[in-house]
């Protein structure tokens, strides 16, 4: 691994804002205690989920143990009881910060962070179909991202076809934690991780996917990306899965 410090490239900072203000944090732009429930309470909201439900309570399980996570790692070494259990924008990025270097794909971040993608596509999934339509991406757009409806309309239109080579692939599970994984350690616009939290600004429709990886990490991963889409089925074959 490089010796050099590792710093988040200016657009991955840029898409870690838009999942730092999917948690809504509070009028002083922090996450705190009472993020979760407000989490939670959207979540419900827009799944319907009973909270008793086994959906309802693996991702607040997931999460509450990604809040302790983050809220012990900027606790600046103070027992949990007495840290002030607070979360800047500035305390978030530097958490990612610590967590990117040396990671080719999710496989490689701890067992809680890969969790959360699963979370997510579950979320969406609402027909329970194990694949993400795009009439689902926009109500997650709609719902969950808070965007107007037409501007969720015509994103998920475009994020859809992003994420999906035109139709040419589902947008599975394995499909999502590969485009999380492209959103967490893209370092430039080049793929569809921009899409995940409703990064829309920066017009790059024509080019070409490729996962910009982080100084200290090899060459392989980009090999190893290429080769999952590459083999990973496309609709013609689902029925044969």
């Amino acid at each position: 691994m490089s010796s050099r410090q590792f710093t988040l490239s200016s657009f991955q900072q840029e898409k870690l804002k838009y999942y730092f203000k999917f948690f809504q944090p509070n009028e002083q732009n922090v996450l705190d205690e009472g993020s979760l429930a407000k989490f939670m309470k959207r979540v419900l909201e827009y799944t319907g989920w009973d909270p008793k439900s086994s959906d309802a309570r693996e991702i607040e399980e997931v999460h509450e143990a990604f809040f302790e996570i983050l809220f012990d790692k900027t606790a600046g070494g103070r027992p949990y009881y007495e840290a002030a259990h607070l979360i800047t924008l500035e305390d978030w990025l530097a958490v990612w910060t610590r967590l990117i270097p040396g990671c080719k794909g999710m496989m490689n971040f701890p067992v809680w962070l890969r969790l959360l993608p699963k979370t997510l596509f579950r979320m969406m999934d609402r027909d329970k179909d194990a694949e993400i339509a795009e009439s689902e991406l926009c109500d997650f757009y709609l719902h969950m991202v808070n965007l107007p409806e037409d501007e969720a309309k015509a994103n998920s239109h475009l994020a859809y076809a992003q994420m999906t080579d035109n139709g040419r692939y589902p947008l599975n599970m394995d499909g999502y934690e590969q485009i999380f994984s492209n959103f967490l350690l893209g370092q430039t616009p080049h793929g569809p991780g921009r899409h995940i939290f409703g990064c829309f600004e920066h017009s790059v429709d024509k080019t070409p996917f490729r996962l910009i990886k982080p100084a200290s990490v090899d060459e392989d991963m980009e090999r190893e990306v290429k080769v999952y889409l590459e083999k990973r089925p496309k609709r013609m074959s689902l029925n044969a899965m």
